[in-house]
């Protein structure tokens, strides 16, 4: 693993990515993550909020979901707890029979029963920031309550929402996986929970190394891999093509390394 270069992988990434940014989208998200933070008050809509959305997103680009926000923050009564708490059947039944939202009857139902556990542990916590905030120093016990607390939250989403309600952290989507395989600071590209940690472990020291918050190097190895959310104009290392041309870390690349070694012995 190349630990005495994490400062100098991410400043390149970053330098690449500022230099691709649409507009000032590039720069702009990554001051709105080193901005955020965590806050106990905000209200319970607040965080039940984030968790509708952290679970709509997953699976779907964010685009799909652009124009459904609206309806969906309708569908769940402008995100009151003690509201969709109350929802049976007959509520889920009329969202699936509604073409604006997003009629995925796991993720729906997952949705409605989430906010009954919210209300149980706001009950018993007070509000339910103030669980988070009994409970944020061991990031890995957190995780795992909130997995084993809620629907929907596997090891990976778990984090994108800890990151949405602003608790520092990297989601280890496929992008971020992909891009540190490649630049061989983790063994494998492939998604499992040793793999999890790993991601969380390199980040960890590259966040240290760099005085950036994990979330940033989130958004860093996010946008290298998949381009974001419309924030640059395109990606330098997606899978199938990645544009090595562009690239400024082919010395770290162990793809790049392997097919120019391979180009050598052919000769």
């Amino acid at each position: 693993m190349y630990n005495t270069n994490l400062k100098k992988i991410f400043e390149l990434m970053f330098k690449k990515l500022e230099s691709i940014s649409i507009d000032n989208n590039f720069i702009n998200e990554i001051n709105r993550r080193r901005k955020r933070v965590f806050d106990k008050n905000k209200p319970d809509s607040f965080f039940y909020q984030k968790l509708v959305e952290t679970i709509h997103v997953s699976g779907y680009k964010v685009a799909i979901l652009r124009n459904r926000w609206d309806e969906i923050r309708k569908a769940f009564a402008n995100y009151d707890v003690d509201k969709v708490s109350q929802y049976t059947d007959m509520e889920l039944k009329k969202m699936m029979q509604n073409p604006k939202l997003i009629r995925n009857e796991r993720k729906l139902r997952a949705c409605i029963e989430n906010a009954k556990i919210m209300k149980e542990i706001s009950k018993e916590y007070g509000s339910f920031g103030e669980y988070l905030e009994r409970n944020k120093a061991d990031l890995k016990k957190l995780k795992e309550d909130l997995m084993k607390k809620f629907h929907y939250l596997g090891n990976v989403l778990v984090l994108e929402y800890l990151k949405e309600i602003g608790i520092d952290s990297i989601k280890p989507d496929v992008h971020v996986i992909r891009v540190m395989h490649r630049l061989g600071l983790i063994d494998f590209e492939k998604m499992s929970p040793k793999n999890i940690e790993k991601v969380i472990e390199v980040a960890s020291k590259m966040s240290k190394a760099t005085k950036e918050k994990l979330s940033v190097i989130d958004a860093i190895f996010w946008m290298y891999g998949g381009s974001g959310d419309n924030h640059v104009k395109k990606a330098i290392c997606s899978k199938s093509k990645p544009l090595c041309n562009e690239c400024p870390l082919t010395e770290y690349c162990i793809v790049y390394l392997k097919k120019k070694e391979k180009i050598v012995n052919n000769r």
